[in-house]
């Protein structure tokens, strides 16, 4: 009886059907192409037995003439190791001389194998016999054959023995069919249980691995990696999101106070100031939402149909001119070195936004009279861009919050901005198929990023 899981399961019935069919077909198969091959051999052997018989009593008559065949006739007749033989010695009218047969059937004198039934005088019966027969010369009839009852009794067997295999191959066909399609079932409830519970909200649960690496352990991994990455992008939202909340209540609420104010003072002078300072407010919410939105187009692969082959060296070299002078205000140093016809795949326009983060964040915390290095080297098929500079550094341990997004260290809340330029910069680096990578040095900080090169 099917369970009444598989009867609702139609996937999997499908499944349990197609195993029993394709289980019976190959027993079907193995077993027919073992009973004809055993039969066709059987038949193949007494046809050649007949033959080199007949040849022997051909012989015997060549040799001795019609005395010498009907005595060998006559002793092989009586033999108990030929039961089955079947002999016929007769004259060219056909009147038997000799044998075990009758009269002469109706049979061709080409030597070819034929099987008819005939009544075999010694044991007075009917049966069906496989024989070939000649004309002797001077016109005398020789047939040799075999009773064929043995080879049908032995079919008989070997076709019920065939159908008692197929019965037994249903059986194990079908408990097998049910064992399989019961571990499939509870791995497939398994991972449906998960996906109902994280619909429901919990993210933290995982399909189970087993630990042996088929299909199902492979899947589980691949929803486990998956759910771990949606359970991490939730928590970054509900972090940004209170992140906004927390970084953009204080802006906003200045941009409309000083508005308000703006309406209601007469003074040209101090109208323009709180006008201005409105949109360095607005300027700097545009900001954050724009660094937002860049990082979800890098996070959603949006810019992967836009990566081309490009002159790092020039985005590089462009981004410090851009910077040098900013530098200079500050009484900064700016030092590059970078190698050039530096070509890497990438997307232009979000390297330049990365670089210029990194730029903009080693000229904010450096102080006065400091020194900011800019580096592109090539190492064989790579190329690595450093940029270092000499302000406070950043700690291994407060490392992962700083590229975090909307994450600002306490040490940079005196500070403008939004928390987002380093956490943009390790976006833009994992869509080049590398990493933000902090290292150590004596004084300041030093990040940098390593690309594959390309030729061209």
């Amino acid at each position: 009886m099917i369970p009444s899981s598989l009867r609702r399961k139609s996937a999997i019935r499908r499944l349990f059907a197609l195993h029993l069919i394709a289980t019976l077909l190959a027993a079907a198969v193995v077993l027919g192409g073992v009973y004809l091959g055993t039969m066709r051999l059987l038949e193949n052997q007494t046809s050649q037995t007949v033959e080199a018989e007949l040849g022997g009593l051909v012989n015997d008559y060549i040799d001795g003439g019609q005395f010498a065949l009907r005595s060998a006739i006559a002793l092989r007749s009586t033999s108990r190791a030929d039961a089955d033989s079947v002999y016929l010695f007769a004259t060219a009218d056909g009147y038997p001389v000799a044998g075990n047969l009758s009269s002469w059937p109706d049979v061709a004198l080409d030597g070819s194998w034929q099987t008819i039934r005939l009544r075999r005088t010694d044991i007075d019966q009917t049966v069906l016999v496989g024989l070939r027969a000649i004309a002797l010369p001077g016109g005398a009839r020789l047939l040799v054959g075999r009773d064929l009852r043995g080879q049908r009794e032995f079919r008989k067997i070997l076709k019920y023995a065939s159908l008692a295999l197929m019965f037994s191959f249903l059986v194990f066909g079908t408990f097998g069919g049910l064992f399989v399609s019961r571990s499939i079932l509870k791995r497939v409830g398994e991972i449906q249980q998960v996906a109902s519970e994280t619909a429901q909200g919990d993210l933290s649960k995982r399909v189970p691995l087993r630990g042996t690496g088929d299909e199902f352990d492979r899947l589980a991994e691949a929803l486990n990696d998956m759910m771990s990455k949606n359970e991490a992008l939730v928590t970054e939202l509900q972090m940004v999101t209170d992140s906004l909340a927390h970084d953009l209540r204080t802006p906003l609420a200045r941009l409309r106070n000083q508005l308000e104010d703006a309406l209601v003072i007469s003074d040209g002078e101090t109208k323009d100031r709180m006008i201005a300072d409105a949109l360095a407010e607005a300027d700097y919410v545009h900001q954050v939402f724009s660094d937002l939105l860049d990082i979800a187009r890098v996070d959603a692969n949006l810019a992967l149909s836009q990566i081309a082959p490009l002159d790092l060296s020039r985005i590089v070299m462009n981004a410090v001119e851009l910077y040098t002078p900013l530098a200079e205000e500050k009484q900064q140093k700016l030092v590059s070195q970078i190698a050039e016809n530096i070509r890497i795949k990438g997307h232009e326009q979000f390297l330049a936004r990365a670089i210029s983060n990194l730029l903009d964040n080693a000229i904010k915390f450096t102080p006065e009279n400091g020194t900011i290095r800019v580096s592109l080297d090539r190492d064989g098929r790579n190329a690595t861009l450093r940029i270092s500079d000499s302000g406070p550094g950043i700690s291994e341990t407060d490392w992962p919050r700083a590229i975090r997004r909307m994450e600002r260290l306490e040490a940079e809340r005196s500070t403008p901005g939004s928390g987002l330029g380093l956490s943009l910069a390790a976006k833009v680096a994992t869509l080049h198929g590398t990493k933000l990578v902090r290292n150590d040095s004596e004084t300041g900080l030093t990040i940098s990023m390593t690309f594959p090169t390309i030729s061209g």
